[in-house]
């Protein structure tokens, strides 16, 4: 299973879970480890989106 963020341009991988399932269920519990580098991928992805609208903006 996959996070992905879909952008005008390009999608962004934002975080993986391998060990999961084809078939996983509709209530995914991901690992305390999971969540923490998902929320890591999205800070990074919001300073990313921020500095490119600053610099469309300038």
């Amino acid at each position: 299973m996959s996070a992905h963020l879909g952008l005008a341009t390009t999608k962004v991988h934002l975080a993986s879970w391998p060990g999961a399932p084809d078939d996983w269920p509709s209530l995914s519990r991901p690992t305390l480890h999971d969540v923490h580098g998902l929320c890591a991928a999205l800070a990074v992805t919001t300073v990313a989106l921020d500095l490119a609208n600053h610099l469309t903006e300038a």
